[in-house]
């Protein structure tokens, strides 16, 4: 059996917070802390959902009267120990460690893959972020105008992307692979981290924040994908693939947590970008004006605040009413 030591620092972290979430034992402090901690990184949410997810999975097989052989509660520090009436304890800590694998198998095949099988449809509205933990203890994230399709079956993790953007948080399960569809582009994962934009030509973007993706684009050879690669699959011309730095990564993500990186954009643009995020437009008449560039990180909620920088930057007046933000030249 696998050292249940050698769980990672951050699963270790989300399933002490896992349990105490479970518990219910958090003071109004400690939840402020836990909601800061799962909003300062994409990866604590798939972490803590992953968490979440098998604690619910390990009471549900209690529940059903599963039996298994599992190692004795000494073996693993009290902290980490969940009781069970008339059962043997079992820690969490291990279920989520390196003896994961075979312990969730054994308690699948006892349960029934039905648990963990189903269908349905998530979105995020405009100006909005929606994160959600699925049924296999993955996670995704949905950035503002997404809808997704999502269908669990025995056999495989399929997700059919409609439009938008989304960030997965894929629980490992090689007995399952984990597939999302975005337009002609099929992207095939085990276990890991990874970004999709599907914009509403057709285009196509991939990003790895972690682990390893294979790419499969309609009359292309597959593409195997590992952290910091990103690969364009454009509705109409070449595929582009390049190497990302961590920061560069990370910037993509910064929707995540309602910020957005415009460096490099012209302003009309930017405008385009937000109105995805506010019914409040920002308006620009003078086409002059609308191809100046903008450089910094914005708030995906204050369209006004980034005409007052873009207006400061390139000496613009702005003019604002209930329903629009209006650039133009003095």
């Amino acid at each position: 059996m696998s050292d249940p030591r050698s769980v990672s620092a951050l699963d270790e972290r989300a399933a002490q917070w896992a349990l105490r979430a479970d518990a219910d034992t958090l003071s109004p402090e400690e939840e402020a802390e836990l909601d800061a901690w799962i909003a300062a990184d994409p990866r604590h949410a798939g972490a803590f959902a992953r968490a979440m997810a098998a604690n619910a999975y390990f009471d549900r097989a209690v529940a059903l009267g599963v039996a298994r052989e599992i190692p004795d509660a000494q073996d693993f520090p009290a902290t980490q120990i969940v009781e069970a009436p008339s059962r043997r304890t079992v820690s969490r800590r291990l279920w989520l460690g390196g003896a994961a694998g075979a312990l969730a198998a054994s308690l699948l095949a006892a349960v029934g893959l039905n648990r963990l099988t189903g269908s349905m449809t998530l979105s995020a509205d405009k100006g909005t972020v929606r994160r959600t933990a699925l049924q296999d203890g993955s996670a995704v994230t949905l950035n503002a105008g997404t809808e997704v399709s999502v269908a669990m079956q025995p056999l495989e993790r399929r997700i059919s992307m409609l439009a938008g953007e989304a960030n997965f948080d894929v629980a490992r399960d090689p007995a399952r692979p984990f597939i999302v569809e975005a337009g002609a582009v099929r992207i095939r994962v085990v276990g890991t981290s990874f970004l999709v934009h599907l914009s509403n030509l057709g285009d196509v973007a991939v990003i790895v924040r972690e682990g390893r993706v294979e790419v499969q684009a309609q009359g292309a050879e597959p593409a195997l994908l590992a952290a910091g690669d990103r690969i364009d699959v454009p509705a109409r011309g070449s595929i582009v693939r390049e190497q990302l730095s961590t920061g560069e990564v990370d910037r993509l993500g910064l929707w995540q947590r309602g910020e957005m990186d415009l460096t490099g954009l012209t302003l009309a643009d930017a405008a385009r970008q937000y109105a995805r995020y506010s019914d409040r437009r920002i308006v620009i008449d003078d086409p002059q004006v609308g191809d100046l560039k903008v450089a910094g990180v914005f708030s995906t909620s204050d369209p006004a605040g980034f005409a007052q920088a873009a207006a400061l930057a390139h000496g613009l007046k702005v003019t604002t009413s209930d329903d629009a933000v209006v650039l133009s030249r003095k």
